[in-house]
């Protein structure tokens, strides 16, 4: 496989969704590793008994650490050790050492240990048996570093399956397949079944709890950061605004958890209408100075987001004062690191040209490129002296339309000690999709 495609395989979970806080107590497709070991053990306490016990601890710790060159040789003592004799947890030992060799991009030889032990699996548990759902998931996402997206689809539809027969058709605990299923898809170019995965995901969670209840939340923000990220904002707008409905049907029109959902819909009318719509940004305003019981973090946060509206409509002294106020409330809040989260400036209206293969215009094989800008911000947020540091003739002509739309973006400044400061050399990394057999991009975005 072509060095582009391996990079498209791993990309293909940034493209659409990075996981939200409350999105914490669910599994994460974008976690690196859905295979950990502890999960595949049968019995902790015969592992513990094993002679192998100490090497399976180092490996584990080395997976912990992300440090997988140094698990593989563990691993692979660990499954060398029981080709004549196998233990219990033998089935756990292949797939951590599948987990390994596939974030070490040895594709081939991740999948042989995978398949193997599910095969081990199927033949002593049966064919349905749950512990077959997280191995299938990691099978399926190596099929997606991989490239095989196809594969990677079938093979997360069997753990979708087992799931669904052994905790009912609409359990809420097949979301992180659906999200690892939503990859695939996109992988393929297929964003209308992406979109269904998604719109499913939510729909168990409905029938689960009821559209009101909050546990329903975390589910409408996932669809909705994936309807964002699929430029569907009106979309994402719905989401938001069923959960800002639910909460204030349950709090009260004041109450502090207004402010979330409120700020995603004030980042949406920054982004669609540039400060234009101003009525969610008003009720922002209002309930932060009505609400009792707002945390420094949420004061923090809804602040820092009405200095942002401040600077995209052009009151850079108001925007000002608001950051210095959202510098103040986060400092109240002991385990925030203020001066990093406003170390750097941050884009508040940047919006994405739209390549050829963003609008569709062919269906066929697409790649990844890639486009580094590099610019200086002032103070007041504006940027100067935008240049392209990447210099691929491919997207000659998408990268001049990063560049114009850069100059056109607005920025949160970099703040320190409170006070809005230039930047110089800030460098913004952005990841595009162009077919394959294209030399260039065609058309210029009109």
């Amino acid at each position: 496989m072509r060095t582009s495609e391996a990079v498209a395989a791993a990309l293909a979970l940034v493209i659409w969704a990075a996981p939200s806080a409350l999105d914490a107590q669910e599994p994460s497709a974008l976690e690196p590793s859905a295979l950990e070991p502890s999960a595949l053990e049968p019995s902790a306490q015969a592992a513990e008994q094993s002679p192998l016990a100490g090497l399976r601890r180092g490996r584990d710790a080395f997976i912990g650490a992300r440090e997988f060159s140094s698990a593989l040789a563990p691993a692979e003592s660990i499954v060398d050790a029981q080709r004549s004799s196998r233990e219990p947890q033998y089935a756990a030992d292949l797939a951590a050492l599948g987990l390994i060799r596939a974030e070490l991009r040895d594709f081939d030889a991740a999948l042989e240990n995978l398949s193997e032990a599910v095969d081990i699996v199927v033949k002593t548990e049966g064919e349905y048996s749950p512990t077959l759902i997280e191995y299938y998931r990691g099978l399926g996402r190596t099929y997606i570093k991989a490239g095989q997206y196809q594969q990677a689809i079938v093979t997360l539809e069997q753990a979708q399956h087992i799931t669904q027969r052994s905790l009912g058709l609409f359990n809420v605990e097949q979301a992180g397949l659906l999200d690892d299923i939503t990859t695939a898809y996109l992988g393929l170019g297929n964003t209308v079944d992406a979109r269904k995965m998604q719109v499913e995901r939510l729909d168990n969670a409905i029938r689960r709890f009821g559209p009101t209840d909050p546990r329903v939340i975390p589910f409408r923000y996932t669809l909705a950061r994936y309807y964002e990220r699929s430029r569907l904002p009106e979309s994402a707008r719905e989401q938001y605004e069923e959960v800002l409905s639910a909460q204030e049907a349950r709090l009260g029109g004041v109450d502090a958890g207004l402010l979330a959902p409120l700020r995603e819909l004030v980042q949406l009318d920054l982004l669609v209408a540039q400060g234009q719509v101003p009525e969610q940004r008003d009720r922002l305003a209002a309930v932060l100075e009505q609400s009792q019981n707002a945390t420094p973090v949420d004061r923090g946060l809804s602040l820092a987001l009405l200095g942002d509206w401040a600077t995209v409509t052009g009151d850079t002294a108001g925007a000002a004062d608001y950051y210095r106020e959202a510098w103040r409330s986060l400092s109240a809040q002991p385990d925030v690191d203020v001066a990093e989260y406003f170390r750097k400036p941050t884009m508040i209206d940047f919006v994405p040209p739209l390549s050829s293969v963003d609008r569709g215009e062919r269906s066929k094989p697409y790649t990844w490129g890639e486009i580094v800008l590099e610019f200086d911000v002032t103070s007041e947020g504006s940027p100067s002296d935008v240049r392209v540091m990447t210099r691929d003739a491919r997207l000659a002509t998408l990268q001049t339309r990063y560049n114009r739309r850069m100059r056109e973006t607005h920025f949160r400044p970099r703040l320190v000690a409170g006070e809005p400061v230039a930047t110089s050399n800030v460098r913004s990394t952005h990841y595009v999709r162009r077919y394959v057999d294209d030399d260039e991009e065609e058309v210029a975005e009109q």
